[in-house]
């Protein structure tokens, strides 16, 4: 509920609320999975939560205080979304919790409300119907089927398909005008489900055959194989997997992997990685590099940079250096640079499902503005004739191509070599996900 509410109140990422919060109650990894899983759920849907519970029991978010609308969010997401909690035991915590954290009349509140959205939902699972707005979709092909009316009727498409897929209707109409009705569908449904794990091949330790026996051998059948990837539900423990562990894989969604190889990094070539942490495109650029050469991998905090060197030592990569970015001293001047700037997540709202409710004119243009100095400052360290590439996991053209063509703008010498925008996509298979994002290389001059 504290991260739920956090993330509501004041824009805090879930993953760092719980991770104090278990560090000062001690929670076990699975109390903790289970926190998480149902913190982002309900954060992840929090605008389709929000319709439903109106429908069902007439709950205006505006006059619910945000600790009880947080309660009630994790409380529906479990009864809508996690068909193996019982319904009786979910709405009790919940109740329990109002009680221990709010008091006053906010537990009868709960009880009321989530005994309201129980006693409406005639199917827990049923297949999904387009359309309907008696269907919440919590799968890709299934969804909870409830006996009244719980979503815009679908003559209002924009509004419908907003409340649907958990997006603001404001941002689905800027979707629908940039990229067209059903492509604006195609992101907003992947904006909203469970991402899947990737687990990428670490090429210089482990061949394709022996990567994919010890997948299949750690993970069963639920894996899906890719070419040098492997696609793991979301529930996953990835990071406790001997793969993993043993520095034979490391985790990468298929977006930032093709960035990474963006680069072309050659055998022998010097590349800065100006924002790094937690390392996962140093390591790309290291292997293509074949651990011969340099890689500079920059971020602002000791414990990104520390993060960084445990991925590169653990992968045996050691031609990856780990440094503070105010602290990188001079290194000369580097064949390329690549610039993984700070954005506004909109490709990866599936992984950060708070940054919809945080985007603002206002952070953008703060952004925007980081983005170009990062860009710069890049600029500034790459040998005539480098190559700079910037990578962003936003799908907004403001931090895109038009922080490319202005940085182009201003350096009519420089070229604009190739640009790439990936939108988020999903299928029934894991193996059809990917996250969004956008890269760009430019060419400084001889």
């Amino acid at each position: 509920m504290r991260a739920v509410c956090g993330a509501l109140g004041r824009g805090r990422f879930v993953h760092e609320t719980l991770a104090a919060l278990a560090e000062q109650q001690r929670l076990a990894p699975r109390e903790h999975a289970l926190a998480l899983n149902v913190a982002l759920g309900a954060i992840r849907h929090f605008f389709t939560i929000r319709c439903v519970l109106r429908a069902v029991a007439g709950v205006d978010p505006r006059r619910t205080p945000r600790e009880t609308l947080a309660i009630l969010a994790t409380g529906a997401y479990q009864l809508i979304w996690m068909d193996r909690v019982p319904a009786f035991a979910a709405v009790h915590e919940a109740v329990e919790l109002a009680r221990a954290v709010v008091g006053g009349r906010a537990p009868r509140l709960v009880n009321a409300v989530l005994r309201r959205l129980t006693g409406s939902i005639v199917e827990a699972r049923t297949d999904w119907r387009r359309l309907s707005p008696r269907h919440v979709r919590v799968d890709y092909q299934r969804a909870c089927r409830f006996s009244q009316d719980v979503l815009p009727a679908p003559d209002d498409l924009v509004a419908h398909l907003a409340a649907a897929t958990g997006e603001r209707p404001q941002r689905f109409r800027k979707w629908v005008q940039r990229h067209g009705p059903d492509v604006a569908e195609s992101i907003a449904w992947a904006s909203q489900a469970q991402p899947a794990i990737v687990l990428q091949r670490a090429r210089l330790r482990v061949g394709a055959d022996a990567f994919a026996a010890r997948v299949r051998a750690e993970f069963g059948a639920g894996a899906e194989l890719a070419g040098d990837a492997a696609f793991l539900p979301s529930a996953a423990a990835a990071s406790s997997a001997g793969l993993f562990r043993e520095g034979l894989a490391f985790v990468q969604d298929p977006t930032a992997h093709e960035a990474a190889r963006f680069v072309g990094a050659r055998p022998g070539e010097r590349v800065l990685d100006l924002c790094a942490a937690p390392g996962g495109k140093s390591l790309v650029i290291a292997e293509d590099l074949d651990n011969r050469g340099l890689v500079l991998a920059c971020d602002t905090s000791a414990a990104g940079v520390a993060r960084i060197a445990e991925n590169a030592a653990r992968l045996g990569l050691d031609c990856i250096r780990a440094a503070r970015l105010d602290d990188a001293g001079d290194e000369g001047a580097f064949d390329a640079a690549i610039v993984d700037a700070p954005c506004s997540n909109s490709g990866v709202l599936a992984r950060r499902p708070e940054a919809r409710l945080s985007l603002t004119p206002r952070k953008l243009a703060s952004l925007v503005a980081l983005q170009r100095e990062l860009l710069d400052r890049a600029a500034a360290r790459l040998r005539p004739g480098g190559r700079l590439i910037y990578s962003t996991c936003s799908i907004e053209p403001q931090e895109n191509d038009e922080v490319v063509a202005g940085f182009a703008r201003g350096r009519p010498d420089w070229a604009i070599a190739a640009t790439r925008t990936t939108l988020p996509a999903w299928g029934a298979r894991l193996a059809d996900w990917h996250d969004g994002g956008y890269v760009a290389m430019l060419m400084a001059p001889p």
